[in-house]
């Protein structure tokens, strides 16, 4: 992967609330901040999120599809938190989190299993509304701590270990 892949921003000044992970083009695995999320219920849960990636920049190197919303620890947000200080947003999940690639994934994306929480996406796709994008998927599976879950048996998201 090129240098290059992911772009430096400015610091920015809210808090970082997950990360998105997805494989790049070239088949490295990739994670940007978002700095909210919501999940939206019905016969086919979704999940909604910040994309803090212009279209015309971050989102050429996703081109839809599958992703993982990885919902880290408070000590991880606290890191996560600095390397938005340094300007960066979006980088290699490899070196981040313990990034691994675990064969009961429906989604295929990178798995942070080093994140408490995981989230599986799938039928991705980022909604322009003029200001900031946000990306949606298809909620197909949750892991927590290591367990699994269907998104049918997830009553509310507070039983996910999400501060409400």
């Amino acid at each position: 992967m090129s240098d290059n892949f992911c772009e430096f921003k400015s610091p920015v000044s809210w808090l970082p609330a997950g990360l998105i992970s997805w494989f790049a083009p070239d088949g490295s695995p990739v994670a940007l901040v978002t700095s909210w999320m919501a999940l939206i219920g019905g016969d086919t849960p979704r999940l909604r999120m910040a994309w803090h990636g212009r279209h015309d920049s971050l989102s050429r190197f996703w081109a839809g599809g599958d992703f993982i919303l990885n919902v880290p620890d408070e000590t991880a947000l606290v890191e996560i938190h600095g390397r938005m200080q340094q300007g960066l947003l979006c980088f290699k999940a490899d070196g981040f989190f313990g990034y691994s690639s675990v064969s009961d994934l429906t989604a295929r994306a990178p798995r942070l299993t080093g994140c408490p929480v995981q989230i599986e996406c799938c039928n991705g796709v980022l909604i322009g509304d003029g200001f900031e994008p946000e990306l949606s998927g298809d909620l197909v599976k949750i892991h927590r701590h290591g367990n699994v879950l269907s998104p049918g048996d997830v009553p509310e998201i507070c039983v996910l270990g999400f501060r409400c």
